[in-house]
Formats: C-alpha cells, structure tokens, sequence
C-alpha cells in the first residue's frame, strides 16, 4: 500500500542542516529585522535523524504574529496554517518542504517550550532515545505530516513535562 504524504527520517547530517539554517537565519532576518530566530526541531540535535526538513522559530511581539506570518507569505513563503499566538509556513510550498518556519511570540510559553525541548534533547541521550523511537515508529506509519505530528505529541508532552518540574 502506498502512503501519501509518507513521513521519511534521514541520518543525521548536521553541517548540512546548520549551513541551510544560517543561509534561512540571514534572509528571516532581512525580512523581519527585530525577530529572533532560533533553529529547533530535530535537526537542530545532533545525533538525532530527521526529515530533512530545517524547523525555525522566528519570535515577535505577540501582537505582530498574524502581520509577521502575512509578510513572510508576501516573500514567498507557504502559509499552512494559525491559531492564536502561532503560526506556520514552508518554503518553498508544503507539499516539497525543506523549510517550516514557526511564527510565535517571543519569549512567550511557545517560544520557551519549543527551545527547552530542543536543548533537553541536545543535552539528555535518554530523552533523545525516548524521542526517537517515538519518531521512528510514526514515521513508519504515519499517513502524512499532521499525523506523524499527532503521533509525537505524547512524548513531546511526557518530555516537557520532566524540564518544568525541575
């Protein structure tokens, strides 16, 4: 059976990752000069596969998300989706990603939860264990990138939760 959308991970190759970040980083910041930007996701962790796919967090004051997240699509970026306080693009468009970029406020709860998971991740070999075998399983399921998400969120959540009680 085929599987549309099929979530596939690829060692981990961070020079690669790191170089599209800072190329993603300079042109984020030309276009939105007072964000700040920080790589997140996985292949912002060594030793960790992923898609290959570069995930950024770009923060604005909170009442810029939804103008930030227009302007980014104004420059040629996806726009996939937004709630309140949050929102997603791709580049070059969702259906060939090698870019999501994660509009949210910055220094607000998304923010640091996002970047507290990446550095657990970074700095803890059971926590990143954990988290890959999670991944590898709903990838080898998962029908396509919401579903593969959905299938995440429970480790994602088990994880957080260690760094906030600490």
């Amino acid at each position: 059976m085929s599987r549309i959308g099929a979530v596939t991970l690829v060692e981990c190759r961070p020079a690669d990752w790191n170089r599209r970040f800072e190329v993603l980083r300079s042109q984020l910041q030309g276009i939105v000069p007072t964000a700040l930007i920080e790589h997140i996701g996985s292949t912002a962790v060594p030793d960790l596969p992923s898609k290959d796919v570069v995930d950024v967090l770009v923060g604005v004051d909170h009442d810029h998300v939804a103008e930030t997240a227009s302007l980014l699509s104004d420059h040629e970026f996806d726009l996939e989706g937004q709630r309140a306080g949050h929102s997603w693009l791709s580049w070059p468009h969702r259906q060939e990603r090698t870019v999501v970029v994660h509009v949210v406020e910055a220094e607000g709860q998304e923010w640091h939860d996002r970047v507290a998971f990446r550095d657990l991740l970074r700095s803890d070999s059971g926590a990143r264990a954990r988290y890959l075998s999670v991944k590898r399983a709903a990838a080898a399921d998962a029908t396509g990138w919401g579903e593969y998400t959905a299938r995440k969120a429970g480790i994602v959540t088990a994880l957080l939760r260690t760094i906030h009680q600490d």
